[in-house]
């Protein structure tokens, strides 16, 4: 709450588990979470400027809104911590599921097309960039000859729900801090 985060969702069980924080007066969550093996699902909409409790929207911010879809844009946040060591099938299961879910609620939230939600995927993947995990969220599948610790990390084709594979947003240029260090990898909170 010191940070002005007043929103929270935490994983319901498990030592290392994703927590989602929000500021209220920005976003309201849309949606019960999904809780699934080691992900949390959450989905927000843009708090408007004629919503905010602090009542300060001008005539012209309230006219703003009013011409904006942007209260009716969902925002889905897909939080992960997956199974760490020799466990890459398990890995690609989780993200697997939990992509499954987010097309799921979508679906369950009205979306126009809940295969193309706006969608953020965070967390740990207990991977680098070569695991099996990522190049499912990064490519929109994986294949049984993908192999990781020596081992398949699927009998068969896994696809994603969604119509495009999702982008590296740290590998994007543009979108690197404003203060040039590189984000922290990990925050450890306190129970």
């Amino acid at each position: 709450e010191d940070l002005g985060y007043d929103g929270c969702e935490l994983f319901k069980k498990g030592r290392f588990r994703p927590a989602t924080f929000w500021k209220t007066r920005k976003c309201d969550l849309v949606g019960a979470p999904v809780h699934k093996d080691r992900t949390l699902l959450t989905a927000f909409r843009v708090v408007s400027k004629k919503d905010d409790a602090t009542g300060t929207a001008t005539a012209e911010e309230k006219k703003e809104d009013k011409n904006s879809s942007k209260e009716d844009k969902k925002w889905y946040v897909l939080n992960c911590h997956l199974q760490a060591g020799s466990q890459g099938g398990r890995r690609v299961r989780q993200i697997h599921e939990g992509m499954r879910a987010v097309f799921t609620l979508a679906k369950k939230l009205k979306e126009k097309d809940p295969k193309s939600p706006n969608l953020i995927v965070c967390g740990d993947f207990n991977g680098g960039p070569e695991c099996g995990a990522v190049k499912y969220i990064e490519e929109g599948f994986i294949s049984p000859d993908f192999i990781e610790d020596g081992e398949p990390v699927t009998s068969k084709l896994k696809e994603s729900p969604l119509s495009l594979p999702l982008l590296d947003a740290m590998n994007v240029p543009e979108i690197q801090r404003k203060d040039k260090n590189p984000p922290p990898p990990t925050l450890v909170v306190p129970e």
